[in-house]
C-alpha cells in the first residue's frame, strides 16, 4: 500500500499508464464490494493439499524408512488455513470507471485498474474448479514492471460469459442484436496428436520428473535409495552390460517420451477452437481437463509469429502466435493461435488473424556470404571446443578412444544444422509490414506491423564488426516481444530503418519496394 492515494504510474510498454496499481481507493465510487463464489472454501483448501503433495509424499517415505517428518503436517494444515481465510480477504468491485480487488491474508493489498485500460480477459479453469463449476478470470491490461494482474478466483461458470462482456464493454452474452454470428476459423482434430512426440515436451516432463526425484531423495539421507524397491531395481541395471542397458533405455525413453508428450498434447490441446466474435475480438479456447478461455482485442494486433523447429519441419508442421500488446510480461506479447499441427493450418489461421497471407510465404532476402561463413565458423567452433573436451578426458582416463566415434555423428550434424541456419536465415519488407526469420532448431518467422516499432536497437559484437555484419533489433511494445534480424550487413542496417520511417508517406507497393530497393 502506499501512502500517496494518487501516486504517480510508470509508462507502460504501450506508452500509456500501466495498470492493474496497487492504490488505495482511488475510485470515489459508492459500487458495494463483492465477494467471490462460497465454493471458494472448498477450492482453495484442496488446492493448498494439492501443492503440498510433495511435502506429504516424503513425510510418507520418510514414515515407510522410519522417519518422523512431523513438520510435513503441520506445513500442509497451515496451508489449508490459509486456503479458507482467502476466501473471507478477497472482495471486488466493478464501478463505471475501475474494476479493483482487494485480497491478502497478513498484507491487505488493492489492485485497481481503469477499464479502459482492459485488453483481454483469460478464463482459465482446472480440473478441480471445473469438479465444483467454477473458473479463474484474469485480466492482461499490459502491466509492465513487475506488477501483478487482476485475478477473480474463482466465479461460477455460468457468470463467466456475462463478467466477461462487462469487463471488455461488449454487448451481454443473450442480446437481441442483428450481430452476426461467430466465425469459427479453425478447430481441434485428433490427428493432430501425432506431431506431439516431435516437440519433446514429453522428454522435458521426464527429466522434471527424474529431477524432482533427484532432490527428493536429498531428505533424511537419501530417502529413495534407501526403498527396497528401488535398491533391488538399481541392482538388477548394474548387472547389465553397459551397452545393452544404454539401448533399452533410450529406446525406453523414446517410448514413454512420446506417450507422455501425446498425452500432455491431447490434454492441453483438446477441443482446441479459435473464431471471431464481432469486428476485432478474437475468442480463443482450448484444453480437456484444465479448460482456457482467452479473449482478445484485435485492436491491440502488432503481428504474428510462425514457430517451425526442426523437428516438426521434418514432418511439414508448424504453430502459430499473435503479436498482441496489452497481454503482460508474462506472456511475452504473444498469444496462441494454432498449436502444433499442420504448416498449412497454421499459416491459413496466421494469415486470417493478418488479413494477407504473402508476408508469411514471400521469399526472402538473404544476408550474403559473411553470414554464412559465421555460421559455418560457429558450427567449426562448437566441434572443436568437444574435440578439446574429449581429449582431456581421454588423458585423465576417464574415457577410451571409442570417445572419437562420436564425432562421426557431431561433425555431420554441426555443419548440417550450420547449413540449415543459413537458408532459414532472412528478412523482408513490404508496406506497412517487417519480415524477419532465423533459427534452425527452433525457426521463427515473424510479421511484425512497422506501426507497431517503438524503437531500434543495433547489436554489433566484437565478431560481428570485424566480418562488417550486425544485429538489427526491432522493439515493440509487445511485452517483452522484440523481432530480431541476425547478422545483417551493416550498408542494409539503416536503409532498413530509413525505408520503414517512410510509412507516412503515400505511396505505392511498387514506390515503396522500389525505394528500399534504391536505398541498398
Amino acid at each position: 500500500m502506499t501512502d500517496d492515494p494518487h501516486p504517480a504510474a510508470p509508462t507502460s510498454d504501450d506508452g500509456e499508464h500501466p495498470d492493474p496499481i496497487e492504490v488505495g481507493d482511488v475510485d470515489p465510487s459508492t459500487e458495494p464490494w463483492r465477494r467471490l463464489n462460497p465454493l471458494m472454501l472448498l477450492v482453495h483448501p484442496l488446492r493448498e493439499l494439492i501443492r503440498y503433495l510433495p511435502v506429504l509424499l516424503i513425510a510418507l517415505i520418510a514414515g515407510a524408512a522410519g522417519g518422523e517428518p512431523w513438520w510435513a503436517y503441520v506445513l500442509s494444515g497451515l496451508g489449508v488455513v490459509f486456503g479458507i481465510l482467502r476466501f473471507f480477504t478477497t472482495t471486488y468491485r466493478i464501478t463505471p470507471t475501475h474494476v479493483q480487488v482487494r485480497s491478502g491474508v497478513l498484507n491487505r493489498r488493492t489492485l485497481s485498474a481503469p477499464r479502459d485500460r482492459i485488453r483481454s480477459v483469460d478464463v482459465d479453469s482446472t480440473i478441480l474448479h471445473r469438479i465444483f463449476g467454477l473458473a479463474i478470470v484474469k485480466v492482461g491490461t499490459g502491466a509492465s514492471h513487475g506488477q501483478e494482474e487482476l485475478e477473480f478466483n474463482a466465479v461460477a461458470l455460468r457468470d463467466v460469459p456475462a463478467l466477461r462482456s462487462e469487463l471488455l464493454r461488449l454487448a451481454p452474452p443473450n442480446a437481441d442484436t442483428d450481430a452476426e454470428p461467430p466465425a469459427n476459423l479453425s478447430r481441434w482434430r485428433p490427428s493432430w496428436v501425432k506431431y506431439a512426440p516431435l516437440t519433446l515436451s514429453g522428454v522435458t516432463s521426464i527429466f522434471v520428473v527424474a529431477a524432482a526425484a533427484v532432490q527428493l531423495n536429498f531428505f533424511e539421507g537419501g530417502i529413495l535409495t534407501r526403498l527396497p524397491a528401488v535398491q533391488q531395481g538399481i541392482g538388477w541395471l548394474t548387472r547389465l552390460p553397459l551397452l545393452t542397458t544404454a539401448l533399452w533405455g533410450a529406446l525406453a525413453l523414446i517410448v514413454v517420451a512420446s506417450v507422455v508428450a501425446m498425452v500432455r498434447y491431447a490434454l492441453g490441446y483438446g477441443r482446441f477452437s479459435i473464431h471471431r466474435a464481432g469486428v476485432s475480438t478474437l475468442h480463443i479456447s482450448h484444453g480437456l481437463l484444465r479448460a482456457r478461455q482467452i479473449t482478445l482485442d484485435e485492436t491491440r494486433l502488432r503481428g504474428a509469429q510462425l514457430s517451425e523447429p526442426l523437428s516438426l519441419r521434418f514432418a511439414g508442421a508448424a504453430s502459430a502466435h499473435a503479436i498482441m500488446t496489452g497481454l503482460g510480461r508474462q506472456r511475452g506479447g504473444v498469444a496462441l493461435l494454432a498449436p502444433p499441427g499442420p504448416r498449412e493450418e497454421a499459416v491459413r489461421i496466421a494469415a486470417e488473424v493478418l488479413g494477407s497471407r504473402e508476408p508469411l510465404d514471400m521469399p526472402l532476402i538473404e544476408h550474403g556470404p559473411r553470414a554464412r561463413r559465421r555460421r559455418f565458423t560457429r558450427a567449426a567452433s562448437f566441434a572443436g571446443l568437444l574435440a578439446v573436451g574429449a581429449l582431456v578426458l581421454q588423458l585423465l582416463g576417464i574415457v577410451g578412444p571409442l570417445v572419437w566415434w562420436a564425432f562421426v555423428v557431431i561433425v555431420p550434424a554441426s555443419a548440417f544444422l550450420a547449413l540449415d541456419r543459413w537458408r532459414g536465415l532472412g528478412h523482408a519488407l513490404l508496406p506497412g509490414w517487417l519480415i524477419a526469420q532465423s533459427g534452425s532448431l527452433n525457426r521463427r518467422r515473424a510479421v511484425l506491423a512497422t506501426e507497431g516499432i517503438i524503437g531500434w536497437t543495433i547489436r554489433r559484437s566484437y565478431f560481428q564488426r570485424r566480418a562488417g555484419l550486425a544485429t538489427l533489433i526491432a522493439t515493440t511494445a509487445a511485452g517483452r516481444h522484440r523481432v530480431t534480424i541476425p547478422d545483417l550487413p551493416e550498408a542494409e542496417v539503416w536503409p532498413i530503418i530509413e525505408a520503414i520511417s517512410l510509412r507516412r508517406e503515400v505511396l505505392t507497393p511498387g514506390q515503396y519496394l522500389a525505394r528500399y530497393a534504391a536505398a541498398v
